[in-house]
């Protein structure tokens, strides 16, 4: 551990001895944002812009320097202090960026290698057949479920209680089954980023947070910056973070310790030096390139997300971007290459939808862009369709004011046959249904015969998981089948399409699906159980 340490300080002095010579390369300092654009700034803010309300802290920065700088709403409102420019916020999964870092860091140090199996590293996990890579893990091609949705499962949806990434790898490594084959697709999983975590702290000898501290924060001059691995612990200047719940805000703050995959205590400011030293590529020649790369699955399709950084296309600008969401807290980092301009925006509400607001704020200082509006022709598609992937189905039908709606939400029209649903595209074609996802994949969809009148009494039983720790009764409550299971009670369910159900598994839980599964003579023996980024999670019948 000692040659790793010293290898990498080696490292560090030299990128320290290149930042004054890369601040030095950065062109001469851009002008402070002009009244009209800070008056535009601040109208996209106002509705939290109150004593009354929780807000957001926003930095807008070219060639690495901060042109506008503002914080509206307040940091606790409970003692009645307003937020700051300096205010502390937690920033979600733009802490993976840094996660990333640190592994490829290491993995430049010659530490370990991107295609190492992670069995060689964190030998607690399963063997399935085909090695997780740290790659893998890197651009969350894994396969591996989501320890957020399993725990939700069994009862306890993320930040319903403590806990630590060694409870993490409790839950990940007792999954007998991968949401799907290593590279085959690209599914977002927080698991990826906290095994991330632990395989730094074993293969560099430090914790994630003592090894980001030493070789990214303070090199970079990010003196507010550290990470929540101990709620517990005082932060000096951080926010309250917060729910508007029924038109009402409520204490949302983060109790747990797993971090990694979030958990990054910043403000602005920090962010701008870390986006400014991506920029001038602070870190070595070609390591932002590598950490902006994107990924191909096994069958070549390219995949957008890379080290914890998406390459998009905003109006015709590449767009290099992550957002972040814990407890109340919400966050969005982008970067603009060709403009040389960032945005870096951190809130401490629920109710701040940060990529819109981020790009929103992005457009104030971009190139003028208009957007072309497409008015759909002909008779809306209709009916249920299910993903070929997991099954999961999704209806379709209309409102009154002749809007396509998926599952009750309303989708945006964009061009023949296509709908968005936020960035994501629905395609109708001649040959059926594609979800074209932001990263790149795209899964199709089957239409299927809705069941609307079923028979329950097949269903009725109890049902335990097979690498889960919980168990699952159904009911039949007059025409409604219902099941009970760890802090659920009674939930109803609606009939999907044969032997498949959907419900809500509230509260702290979303949408999940229930496939039953029949026997060679029929009867119904198991089921499999979807819940966000967990699929097909196996359960079997069991005696009452």
């Amino acid at each position: 551990m000692t040659t790793v340490r010293s290898s990498l300080a080696g490292a560090l002095i030299c990128m320290a001895a290149a930042l004054p010579a890369a601040a030095m390369a950065q062109s001469a300092s851009p002008a402070p944002a002009d009244a009209a654009s800070l008056a535009r700034l601040d109208a996209l803010f106002a509705r939290w812009n109150s004593k009354t309300a929780p807000g957001c802290a926003v930095a807008v920065s070219r060639n690495g320097q901060a042109i506008a700088t503002r914080a509206y709403g307040m940091a606790s409102l409970e003692l009645g202090v307003p937020l700051t420019t300096d205010s502390i916020f937690e920033a979600g999964s733009d802490s993976k960026q840094f996660t990333a870092a640190a592994t490829l860091m290491l993995a430049h140090a010659g530490k370990l290698s991107l295609d190492d199996d992670i069995r060689k590293v964190v030998p607690e996990m399963q063997d399935y057949g085909t090695p997780v890579t740290i790659r893998h893990l890197l651009h969350h091609t894994s396969g591996l479920r989501d320890w957020g949705s399993v725990a939700a499962i069994e009862g306890w949806p993320r930040n319903s209680r403590t806990a630590d990434n060694q409870d993490m790898l409790n839950i990940v490594a007792r999954q007998k089954e991968l949401n799907f084959a290593p590279g085959s697709h690209y599914l977002y999983s927080n698991s990826n980023y906290n095994l991330l975590a632990i395989i730094v702290a074993r293969v560099s000898g430090q914790s994630l947070a003592d090894f980001t501290q030493d070789h990214i924060f303070k090199p970079l001059g990010m003196t507010h910056t550290r990470w929540r691995d101990d709620h517990g612990d005082v932060v000096p200047g951080r926010t309250g973070a917060y729910e508007f719940d029924d038109g009402v805000y409520r204490n949302d703050q983060v109790i747990e310790d797993a971090y990694g995959n979030g958990g990054l205590l910043t403000t602005v400011g920090d962010l701008v030096k870390w986006q400014a030293a991506l920029d001038a590529d602070t870190f070595g020649t070609g390591f932002t390139a590598e950490m902006q790369t994107p990924t191909k699955l096994n069958d070549g399709t390219p995949i957008a997300y890379a080290l914890a950084l998406v390459n998009l296309d905003h109006h015709g600008q590449q767009e290099v971007s992550h957002s972040g969401s814990t407890g109340g807290y919400r966050a969005w980092m982008a970067r603009y290459p060709q403009q040389k301009l960032a945005v870096s925006l951190l809130c401490n509400t629920g109710n701040a939808d940060t990529p819109v607001l981020g790009r929103d704020v992005a457009d104030i200082f971009l190139p003028a862009y208009k957007a072309k509006v497409y008015t759909p022709k002909g008779p809306l598609p209709s009916g249920t369709y299910a993903d070929g992937m997991t099954g999961f189905p999704v209806r379709f039908d209309s409102d009154d004011k002749g809007n396509l709606r998926a599952d009750g939400r309303v989708l945006t029209p964009v061009g023949p046959g296509r709908w968005a649903q936020r960035e994501d595209i629905f395609a109708f074609g001649k040959t059926g249904l594609t979800l074209e996802h932001r990263e790149g994949e795209k899964i199709a969809y089957r239409k299927v015969d809705a069941v609307t009148a079923f028979d329950a009494k097949p269903y009725v039983g109890r049902f335990c998981g097979v690498d889960t720790f919980a168990c699952l009764s159904f009911k039949q409550q007059g025409d409604t089948l219902t099941y009970s299971g760890p802090r659920w009670y009674n939930t109803p369910l609606s009939p999907a399409y044969a032997d498949v159900f959907t419900g809500e598994a509230a509260p702290g839980a979303g949408r999940i699906t229930v496939k039953f599964e029949r026997d060679a003579s029929g009867a119904v023996t198991a089921l499999r159980f979807g819940e966000g980024r967990a699929y097909d999670v196996a359960f079997r019948r069991v005696a009452d």
